[in-house]
């Protein structure tokens, strides 16, 4: 395992952990999510004979429900939130059924898409709510908007060269391996303090 690796489970596990001890983050479920993330990550690393690729579809869903789920009550059961991600997840299984290889690049672009999407839909409605919290950087979804935006843009970038790059160019694949595997710790950095936030 690879110091990259080792911090990003540290940051992951220390995420997990302040999630199920602080009972205010309980109504979001950010345990639940965590919890999967790690539990389909060991699997993976453990080379569980039953798992491929295509396990990280199932976790592109997993998310674009989690997600859709949080943000939606987070906007005060905004319909465009529960259309989009419903629709997302349809086409996502769509792809998956679809693709001719383990893992639906569609599929895990769509999820980017989302992601990308809601984020900016959070700062939209914030930033035109007359009654919003003058200083946004004491909430809690402002970090985890600009978490989930700053990894969403790093994956598609790393996502859609990943077949090609492997084989025609390894070492160019590796950097953009090392590069993704930075933004993803530093995503779930920004992340872990919007779980601080009070607000």
């Amino acid at each position: 395992m690879s110091l990259l690796d080792t911090l990003y489970y540290i940051v992951i596990l220390t995420s997990l952990a302040v999630s199920i001890v602080f009972k205010k983050l309980w109504k979001h479920y950010f345990w639940l999510y965590f919890a999967v993330t790690i539990i389909i990550e060991l699997l993976v690393l453990c080379k569980a004979p039953f798992i491929t690729s295509r396990i990280y579809n199932y976790l592109d869903l997993f998310c674009i429900g989690y997600f859709g789920f949080i943000f939606f009550r987070e906007l005060k059961r905004d319909k465009i939130i529960k259309i989009a991600s419903i629709s997302c997840i349809v086409l996502g299984i769509v792809f998956m059924f679809f693709s001719q290889t383990h893992y639906s690049i569609l599929t895990g672009f769509l999820y980017s898409i989302y992601l990308i999407f809601v984020s900016l839909f959070w700062f939209y409605r914030k930033i035109s709510d007359e009654n919003r919290e003058n200083n946004m950087l004491r909430l809690a979804f402002f970090w985890i908007s600009s978490s989930l935006l700053l990894w969403a843009i790093f994956y598609i970038f790393r996502m859609f060269p990943m077949y090609f790059f492997v084989v025609s160019d390894l070492e160019f694949s590796n950097m953009l391996k090392t590069i993704f595997q930075i933004a993803t710790i530093v995503s779930y950095m920004i992340f872990f303090k919007g779980l601080m936030c009070e607000k």
